[in-house]
């Protein structure tokens, strides 16, 4: 069967490389994007699709209905999509496919979500009209409804390119760290889960978020797996006890035996850690507004990374979260042990920004 997972823009590569590790019969299809809304990997699969609600880096996951990559942008389209879902062979056993995992007693309720980018002879509320009635012509025993529906058909006008999808997953895909308290600026689970992934999480892991915020990076890491230590700090007291709150109030515990989390307030430029005592770090850096006052990237970055290059441990890593692109490279460059390995630009809160993995020799 085919499916994608659909990321916040510019994380589909990093997903990609999450299902390729989690579902090793994954094969993959392509990448798609929806201007600054999402990014799409589409691939196919022969397990479970139970398997696919296990991902951490997407934001909702959905089995491809239909798909056409040919769109002539003309209204003669609304014809051709109207023939694909009320009368094609492939449209009807992609539906009996979605049925069979989701096993409705009854006729299931229905609605249409549309989202068209680029420009065409048709608006995107004529699209939507046209998938309604074409549904409504093959299942003619199906129930529309405006909102609360049991399938949710995503139809997406991608340039040239139509993709129809029914969602597999619910809100508690992308909503999962239910946050006991709430801060300006909080990382996306979903980006949290890519930055951890991205480090490579270890049984044996020292691990650290020297600048935690809310916690969702931290939550990530213990969901990611077993680790020796997990470590994280603030330097303003009421993030630290915010985080202190949210990670306590995980749905995943530690287990007995289990370390706890080991949050605390202190200045990132000057952390209370031994030399090479951490064998992992993810953290979203400061920029824009969530910087303070004077405080600025130029001065804050340089002291920050020179601490990071002192705490991390020979073969260890770092995963960071910027937008200060030029900056990053530019100090980077002055600290002998740490080498940027590669990068994926990513949009968080409307705004673009750079995962950078840094490997520490």
């Amino acid at each position: 069967m085919t499916y994608y997972a659909q990321t916040m823009p510019g994380v589909e590569e990093i997903a990609w490389l999450e299902i390729r590790d989690r579902l090793p019969n994954a094969v993959f299809q392509r990448y798609l994007f929806a201007k600054e809304q999402n990014g799409i990997v589409v691939f196919d699969y022969p397990g479970p699709a139970a398997d696919l609600l296990k991902l951490r880096t997407t934001e909702d996951v959905f089995m491809q209905i239909a798909f056409h990559d040919d769109l002539t942008r003309l209204r003669r389209d609304l014809r051709g999509i109207h023939d694909l879902i009320a009368t094609s062979d492939s449209f009807g056993r992609a539906v009996n496919d979605y049925l069979r995992v989701r096993r409705f007693s009854t006729p299931p309720t229905y609605r249409v979500i549309s989202r068209q980018y680029g420009k065409f002879e048709y608006s995107r509320k004529d699209l939507t009209a046209t998938v309604w009635r074409s549904l409504k012509q093959r299942y003619p025993r199906w129930t529309p409804v405006a909102d609360d529906a049991q399938v949710e058909f995503w139809a997406n006008l991608l340039g040239s390119t139509f993709l129809l999808g029914a969602r597999l997953s619910d809100r508690t895909m992308r909503h999962r760290f239910e946050r006991k308290v709430e801060l300006p600026a909080a990382l996306r689970p979903s980006v949290a889960a890519a930055m951890v992934f991205l480090t490579n999480p270890q049984p044996g892991d020292v691990f650290l978020d020297p600048m935690a915020g809310s916690g969702t990076i931290l939550d990530e890491r213990m969901q990611a797996g077993k680790f020796a230590r997990l470590l994280g700090g603030d330097i303003d007291q009421e993030r630290v006890d915010a985080a202190r709150k949210n990670v306590r109030g995980s749905r995943k515990k530690p287990g007995p035996g289990d370390p706890q989390p080991d949050i605390r307030q202190w200045d990132a430029r000057k952390l209370p850690l031994e030399d090479a005592s951490i064998d992992k770090i993810a953290t979203n850096l400061p920029f824009g507004k969530q910087l303070r006052g004077a405080q600025t990237p130029a001065k804050l970055y340089p002291p920050v990374l020179a601490e990071l290059q002192r705490v991390v441990r020979p073969g260890g890593r770092i995963v960071l979260l910027t937008s200060e692109y030029d900056l990053i490279k530019e100090e980077v460059r002055k600290l002998p042990r740490l080498t940027i390995t590669t990068g994926y630009s990513v949009a968080v809160l409307g705004v673009w920004g750079r995962i950078y993995i840094i490997d520490v020799t």
